[in-house]
């Protein structure tokens, strides 16, 4: 969940035309911090997530929900699968919602 944590960040940011200093500055951080979450270089806890989203002007929300047994199979099979295929996975991810943003 940090790295999701770090892009949320990311988003809010940039959808509300920040910079990462506004950001730090709004939050009570660092823009250093702000850098090394967005990078995935450091794991927010979820409170400082919340407080920079909310910085940016949303509400970082979660919930519960019972996952359907192909999802709980797919996160199975997923699990399985060695850490370096799964940080693959989520760097060609990474890149393509970023590409996405991009428009």
């Amino acid at each position: 969940m940090s790295s999701t944590l770090g892009a949320l960040i990311r988003e809010a940011r940039e959808r509300a035309g920040l910079t990462q200093a506004d950001v730090a500055r709004r939050a009570g951080t660092s823009q250093p911090a702000i850098a090394r979450y967005e990078a995935g270089q450091a794991r927010p806890r979820f409170e400082t997530a919340q407080r920079c989203v909310e910085a940016c002007g949303f509400v970082l929300r979660t919930e519960l929900e019972r996952t359907s047994p192909q999802r709980r199979a797919a996160a199975e099979a997923a699990l399985a699968r060695s850490v370096e295929d799964r940080l693959r996975t989520n760097d060609a991810f990474t890149r393509l919602a970023a590409e996405l943003r991009r428009g």
